[in-house]
């Protein structure tokens, strides 16, 4: 491993602490309430989308299925850490559309409706790295010299092929 993938690997365990233990968003409870995680708000949105279904609010219960699909993504990209380029890629993904869906589902939504959290800022951080860290890893690639022929070479099992000569 070189160390573009051990930083994608910190990055990635960073992400998963931070979407299962960190103050994410007041969204799932509205923006009086207290903050909660990722994972209290997927709780949240996993329990209650049948009731928002059946009670008419369509567009809350639309929010919710795009949050839980976007705490998968999230999740997914802290497990794939080691693979810095796959992990920013999927964690933008993810935080993009945790960002911008309350805009598209909602047309009367501000940004400073919800109380983001540090869990919300510090996923961003660590995709944004992510990128860095894919950079670092391609770079150090790069630099490593190509195997040689004897490396490459698989020993051979049977006699030594014998020498035909021309006479």
């Amino acid at each position: 491993m070189d160390r573009g993938q051990v930083l994608g690997g910190v990055l990635g365990i960073v992400t998963l602490l931070a979407a299962f233990l960190l103050p994410f968003s007041s969204i799932a409870e509205g923006s009086s309430s207290s903050v909660d995680s990722l994972l209290i708000i997927f709780k949240i949105f996993v329990i209650g989308v049948t009731n928002l279904q059946t009670v008419g609010l369509t567009q809350l219960a639309e929010l919710a299925y795009i949050y839980m699909a976007a705490f998968i993504v999230i999740v997914f990209s802290g497990l794939v850490g080691a693979y810095p380029r796959w992990s920013a890629f999927l964690g933008i993904v993810g935080m993009a559309t945790l960002t911008f869906s309350p805009f598209a589902v909602f047309t009367s939504y501000s940004l400073g409706s919800t109380g983001f959290g540090i869990g919300f800022y510090a996923i961003w951080a660590t995709s944004i790295l992510g990128i860095y860290a894919a950079y670092w890893s391609r770079k150090e690639r790069r630099r490593m010299p190509p195997p040689t022929a004897q490396e490459t070479a698989q020993p051979q099992t049977g006699a030594p092929p014998s020498r035909i000569s021309s006479q």
